[in-house]
């Protein structure tokens, strides 16, 4: 498959508020074999690993929080091995903890630590972005920032190519600048907006990403997994990750 694809679950999180396992069930029904995990839903990882199972879902990655990757390094290494994933995902960091370049540095030092830490059990650990991480500190971004601090061994991108888009970045060429350092990317659409203002997001194809470009990219820069996540849907988010799916497998139609 050229584009190994898989659907980030917090996509169709409301799903999972009212049962695990018929939401799995109708992933699979949408079109996906493999997913991202987007934490627990209360389970213990042994038993949400079993639901995967009999549902027919592979988990190729999973999204893990700052504080718990952080200050839980052996224990997210633990669930990393019941799932059968090698690929832990930081997905936010903002305000709350890194309210000045300062707290940045600190915050990417001590994800080197803790991929540093995971690297020896086998996981890569990766930073997703979002659009905020492309704001300057004293002309520097929060981006590079992150990358400055941190060793290419011990912390990947997660880059998500539609984010990087409304920060301002041309995103094909952000890829060719990291290549190598990009373990896997978010694959996303969105409809044209007014900078300043927060974009609408669309299924695949339907928005203004020149996604052709972005896969190719992503697959130059060394992505194994082109994951796709819908933060918010303006139909039943089921029916945007089939739409989505359908996407997907057309772009891996020889």
């Amino acid at each position: 498959m050229k584009y190994p694809y898989a659907l980030q679950l917090y996509s169709v999180r409301d799903k999972f508020e009212k049962n695990v396992a018929l939401a799995l069930a109708a992933v699979k029904a949408a079109g996906f074999d493999r997913v991202e995990l987007a934490g627990t839903y209360g389970l213990t990882p042994e038993k949400l690993q079993a639901l995967l199972e009999v549902a027919g879902l592979q988990a190729v990655s999973m999204h893990v929080g700052y504080a718990e990757t952080i200050g839980n390094t052996g224990a997210v290494a633990d669930a990393a091995g019941t799932f059968g994933v090698t690929e832990a995902v930081i997905p936010w960091l903002g305000g709350d903890i890194c309210g000045s370049r300062a707290e940045w540095v600190a915050a990417a030092r001590a994800m080197d630590l803790a991929g540093a830490a995971l690297r020896e059990r086998g996981v890569r650990l990766a930073y997703h972005n979002h659009d905020h991480e492309f704001a300057k500190i004293n002309g520097e971004t929060i981006f590079d920032l992150i990358l400055a601090n941190s060793a290419p061994e011990h912390l990947a991108i997660q880059l998500d190519t539609c984010w990087s888009t409304v920060g301002g970045m041309d995103t094909p060429a952000l890829l060719e600048r990291i290549a190598g350092r990009v373990a896997t990317v978010h694959v996303k659409d969105c409809k044209a907006w007014v900078p300043g203002e927060r974009p609408v997001l669309t299924e695949l194809g339907r928005g203004i990403m020149d996604l052709d470009r972005v896969l190719a990219a992503s697959k130059a820069a060394g992505a194994r997994w082109f994951i796709v996540e819908q933060d918010n849907s303006e139909i039943d988010t089921l029916e945007s990750a089939a739409r989505n799916a359908a996407y997907m497998a057309s772009c891996n139609q020889e």
